[in-house]
Formats: structure tokens, C-alpha cells, sequence
């Protein structure tokens, strides 16, 4: 009985947060009525114009907002029209949190988070504003995270299923496909390979599928980030909504995030081929733990390029975060990760919405130097953290693993 306890006990932390998550769904607390379900009736709505073969992005919704994803998103969400409307936040909240708690136990294990750890670390993620968020709204961004991090997981091992999934995340929501600077690093480049193709082909779907709105879409929408927010909305997290903070012009606000993410991913892009060059001409490759990493570092990169991103797309934040803070590292890496952790388990923007002027502004701004801190710390954590496996799959511990 003793032993079956220690079991039980481990897990208790992340069925209490589950229990919470519910209480909070039920009940409505920290959200306002209109956001239950709110997401889910938009691809919903997508699903059934690209049925009816009506142009997807041409129905406003009654808050002002559009279908923003592009048709092969259409034609993957068709599946909910199977669901009664009533029903199907629940079946979809359903799905986000089986899947988070079967591929984030595999990726928080390659990542080296001790077996004993996983459901507390679960727990701190499912409690997190980003997946709480995306639990009401009935967000597909926790899928998206997860496949990113995921692909780039086996992206070395299994480099056709690891595309598969990252280039179905990059066909779902485009700023994933920033993972192909993977890449750069010779050890990926199959990986980056397939996931061109994957992206791709699903997108080749969407266009057959919509091909108006396909031409619409990639080549007026996506370009018009306005249509989504303006970059100075309190609950946008990324570099352009810290700059229109800060008070840049609307205008000006997304070319600052784009150079200054640029400058991040050429910085990023640097360290990787720093890290991975020296070893492929010996024969070896990232483990999978080095592809949790990397895949957590491309989800923050693409989170915070982006002109606008909402707080469910950055699953990615208290993800790294909880991987940063395992027992083998350093005391200031585990400080630092824990005070990045912190904006992301409390509602900041609400906050930072209800004090309104320069003190609003500037709590507003917590997440994204949050998400830049956590960028940094995933990125200079260096391979010897996971070891490195060799072309036959055989793992090369180094000091630290």
C-alpha cells in the first residue's frame, strides 16, 4: 500500500490544477462572458464557410474579429462541425489537456526533468495564464506549441516525423515555420527539409480546398497584422506590442519587433551553429533533449517576432520555464527562470489593463522581457545540459548530463 502511495502523491499536484482549471471553467472566474468558447465558434465558423464554399475571411464576429488562420486551418477544424456546438468546448478542452499531458510528460522527460517532477511540472503549466486562457477560449495555440516542440524533439532521431509535426504547425499558424532556421545547423537540415515539404504539401491542401480565399489570404491578409489588433493592445505579448508600450507609434511599433527579433534570431542562429558545427563533422547529432530546447526557443522567437501575440499562443513560456528549473542547473539559471516563470502564473494584463496609463504600460511590458529572459536562458543552456546521441542513436554523455 505504501508503494501504491508514492504514485498516487506524485500525481496529486497536477490533478488538483486540473480541478482548479474546471472550478474556473464552471464558475467563469477571471474571464468575461463573451470569451467561453469564443476561439472555438471562430474555426467552427471557418469550417463551415469553407464547406458552403463562402470566402473564410469575409464573416465578422460580433467583438469585431475575423478567422485569421490560413484555409488549410479550415479544413482541419472541419471536424469539430461533427460536434454539437453545445458539447464541443468540452470535448475540445478535453483533447488540449490529454495531449498536454501525454506529449508534455515525454517532452519534460527528454528534457531531463526528473521522473518525480513531471506532474508538478505539469501542474505549474496547466495553471499558467497561457493554457488557462486557451482552455476557455478553445484555442488551438497549445496544439500548435506542442507539435512545434514535439517535431523538433525527434527532429534529429525521427526527422520525418519530427517535420511532419512542426510542418504542421507552421501550416496552421505561419510563424511557426521559423523553426526551418534550424537548419542553419547541419545536424537539422533533413529535419528542416521535411518540414518544408510538410508545410507545404498542407498548404498546397488549403489552397485546392479555397483557393480565393488562399490568394487572399497569403497574399493581402496575413500581411495586414491591424486586422488582427493594434500592435498597442494591452494583452499583445510581443516585441512590437513592448515597443508600442513603450510608446512607439502604432506604425513604427511592428518594424522595432521585427528588427529587433531579427537581430534575435541571427544571435540565436549563431549559438547554434556554435554549438552544433564541431560536432556533425564527428558523426552526432542533438538528442532529443536538445530538441525540446530548441523547439521552446523557435515557439518564443516566433511569439515575440510576431506583431501580435495573444497570451494562449506563448505555452512556450511557462513550458521552458519549468524545463529551466530542474535541480542540474545552476542556481542563477533556476532564479532566473522561477522570476520569468512568475508573469505568466498571474493575470499581469488584466492588471496592467485595469491601472490603465504608464504604470499599466509598463506592467504590460513583464511578459515580454519575460519571454526574451526565458529565450536567453534556453539558448546559452548549452548541449552539455542533454548529452548528444550519435548516428547509430547511441546517446555521448558530456559533463553535466
Amino acid at each position: 500500500m505504501r508503494r501504491a502511495a508514492g504514485p498516487v502523491l506524485r500525481w496529486a499536484p497536477l490533478a488538483l490544477a486540473l480541478a482548479w482549471s474546471a472550478l474556473l471553467l464552471a464558475t467563469g472566474h477571471g474571464a468575461e462572458g463573451w470569451q467561453r468558447g469564443y476561439d472555438l465558434a471562430v474555426y467552427r465558423h471557418g469550417a463551415a464557410d469553407l464547406l458552403a464554399g463562402r470566402d473564410l475571411y469575409a464573416r465578422v464576429t460580433e467583438r469585431g474579429h475575423y478567422f485569421v488562420y490560413p484555409p488549410v486551418a479550415a479544413v482541419l477544424f472541419a471536424p469539430l462541425l461533427l460536434v454539437p456546438a453545445g458539447a464541443g468546448l468540452l470535448v475540445w478542452d478535453a483533447v488540449l489537456v490529454l495531449v498536454l499531458v501525454a506529449a508534455g510528460h515525454r517532452l519534460l522527460r527528454a528534457a531531463g526533468v526528473p521522473a518525480a517532477l513531471v506532474p508538478a511540472a505539469l501542474a505549474v503549466v496547466v495553471v499558467s495564464d497561457p493554457f488557462r486562457e486557451a482552455l476557455v477560449l478553445g484555442q488551438v495555440s497549445p496544439l500548435v506549441v506542442l507539435a512545434l516542440v514535439g517535431g523538433a524533439a525527434l527532429g534529429v532521431c525521427a526527422p520525418g516525423a519530427g517535420g511532419a509535426l512542426a510542418g504542421a504547425a507552421a501550416a496552421v499558424k505561419v510563424t511557426p515555420a521559423l523553426v526551418l532556421v534550424l537548419g542553419a545547423a547541419r545536424p537539422w537540415r533533413r529535419f528542416a527539409v521535411r518540414v518544408l515539404v510538410a508545410g507545404a504539401v498542407l498548404t498546397a491542401v488549403g489552397a485546392l480546398a479555397a483557393p480565393a480565399s488562399w490568394r487572399s489570404y497569403f497574399l493581402d491578409l496575413l500581411w495586414r497584422s491591424g486586422r488582427v489588433a493594434p500592435p498597442g493592445t494591452t494583452s499583445n505579448n510581443s516585441l512590437a506590442g513592448a515597443f508600442a508600450h513603450a510608446g512607439v507609434p502604432a506604425a513604427a511599433a511592428p518594424v522595432a519587433g521585427v528588427a529587433l527579433g531579427a537581430v534575435l534570431v541571427v544571435a540565436a542562429v549563431l549559438v547554434l551553429r556554435r554549438g552544433a558545427g564541431p560536432r556533425s563533422s564527428a558523426g552526432r547529432g542533438p538528442s532529443p533533449g536538445e530538441g525540446v530546447r530548441w523547439g521552446l526557443a523557435v515557439s518564443l522567437l516566433s511569439c515575440l517576432v510576431s506583431p501580435v501575440t495573444w497570451s494562449h499562443h506563448v505555452l512556450a513560456a511557462p513550458l521552458a520555464a519549468v524545463v529551466l528549473l530542474v535541480p542540474a542547473r545552476g542556481r542563477v539559471v533556476r532564479v532566473a527562470a522561477a522570476a520569468a516563470l512568475v508573469p505568466w502564473l498571474l493575470p499581469v494584463l488584466q492588471w496592467a489593463a485595469a491601472l490603465g496609463g504608464a504604470g499599466g504600460a509598463l506592467l504590460a511590458q513583464v511578459r515580454p522581457l519575460s519571454a526574451v529572459v526565458l529565450l536567453g536562458l534556453l539558448v546559452m543552456d548549452g548541449p552539455e545540459r542533454h548529452g548528444w546521441v550519435t548516428s547509430d542513436g547511441r546517446r555521448l554523455t558530456i559533463r553535466g548530463s
